[in-house]
Order: structure tokens, then sequence, then C-alpha cells
């Protein structure tokens, strides 16, 4: 990793009462937290069972995720965090390292780290944006892959066919959906696979100017049923969505 290129990213939720910020490196090579990564925390800071024992970050990134849990929500819990990406295991394990939080960070894709492993918390924060899209965004420079095909959904429909056999029988998890990739195929697997699929928060977006002057893109999406992209006034909003799943 070139230290020359480190960046940082600063977590604080003002509205849970933080006052002060949480501060991870980032690096090009690694995906770079969004509004949706502070969603999900904030979401998961207020509704996760306070008696868990065991939490996974999926996708983990820079791991802002996994030391936000472990130094804020769940300091007593067990915190593990994974990623396809052997860049983003490395900054996730500088970054517990720097806050002095212990991590089991491991690479490998999906849940392929923690075969017979189960977790009282799952937070997924894998890619799920439509592929076209997501190569046109400021979200997904090109040394940063998704991978998630035209609809988005590669990688959230495969964690939620197998996240069941990875929870223990309390167990929850959290995930995004976002309305720039096809949210009603990736909540059929949802139900399909859960007892218990709940939104729990929602946040509409106007698209950037990075997405804009692909707004034909969008629409010709938007004709397959793959993306729902909203007008309202002269602006286009899209949605990042936090479901929470269980199956008790």
């Amino acid at each position: 990793m070139n230290e020359k290129t480190l960046g940082s990213y600063e977590y604080k939720d003002r509205h849970l009462g933080d006052t002060q910020g949480i501060i991870a490196a980032t690096c090009p090579e690694v995906f770079y937290p969004t509004s949706t990564t502070d969603l999900l925390l904030g979401t998961v800071r207020n509704r996760v069972n306070p008696k868990t024992a065991s939490a996974l970050d999926l996708g983990c990134g820079c791991g802002i995720v996994a030391v936000v849990l472990a130094k804020l929500v769940l300091p007593k819990a067990a915190i593990c965090a994974s990623d396809i990406s052997e860049a983003a295991v490395e900054l996730a394990k500088r970054n517990a390292a720097s806050h002095q939080v212990t991590i089991d960070c491991r690479c490998g894709s999906l849940f392929e780290p923690w075969a017979g492993r189960k977790f009282d918390l799952i937070v997924d924060d894998v890619a799920g944006m439509s592929e076209p899209i997501a190569r046109r965004s400021q979200w997904y420079p090109p040394e940063v892959h998704s991978d998630a095909g035209e609809g988005g959904t590669r990688w959230i429909v495969e964690i939620l066919s197998r996240a069941p056999e990875h929870l223990t029988s309390s167990g929850e998890m959290f995930f995004p959906v976002l309305t720039l990739s096809d949210a009603p195929r990736i909540m059929d697997v949802a139900h399909k696979h859960f007892a218990d699929v709940e939104l729990v928060t929602e946040q509409w977006y106007p698209l950037g100017n990075d997405l804009l002057p692909h707004l034909s893109l969008i629409e010709e999406l938007m004709g397959k049923g793959l993306v729902e992209v909203r007008k309202k006034g002269s602006r286009w909003l899209w949605a990042t969505k936090i479901y929470r799943a269980s199956n008790h």
C-alpha cells in the first residue's frame, strides 16, 4: 500500500450525539465509504440487539463499519470483517490497529472465509448497484471493482441466499438496497430466505453531476425494470433503503 496515496474518511453521526468522529484511512484501490455506509451504520446503532456477542462486517472495505461496531456499538462482542480485496483487508487491519480494537480481518469472497461460523449480527455493505451505472459514477473509479451485473444483484442475491446458515438462531442481518439496482428481485430473494424482512429507513438523494449526463442510460435501465429513479420538480432522485432481516 502506497503511503503517499492514503486518504481518510471521518464517520460522525450528530443525530446520535457523536461529538468526535472516527477516522479511517482510505486508499484509491478500496471502495470509499458513502452516505449508504453512514445510513447503514446509523440504523445498526439504533436497532441492534445490545446482547449481540458476535458480528460480521461483510464487504468491509476500509473497515469503518467494523471499527465503529468495535468502538461504539458492541465493545464486548467478537467483531469480524472480510472483503474479496486484499488491499481492503490490509487497510481494515491498519484501521483496527490505529483505533486499538480487535477485529478478525480475513480475505475472501462473501462467506468463504467464514465456513462453519455463525454470527449474531451480519452487516452487509457489498456492491449492489447496476454495473453500467456504477462504472459511470464517482463511487466506482477504475481501480474499484463492482461486477454486480446489469441489475446490480449478483452479490446481494448470493449473500441473502447464504446468510441464514451463518446466523445464530437469534441472529439478524442489516443490508442496504439501492433503487439504482433491481430492488424487486433483491426483495423477492430476501423474503424467500428470511421469515421477517423489515424496511427500517430510507433516504432519497438527487442524481449527482456524475450521473446526470447518463440519464438516457438510466431511463433505458428503468424501461427494463432494473432501476428506479423519480422526478421531483427539476431533479431526478434515487434512494438507499436499509432493511433488517431475521428468521425469528
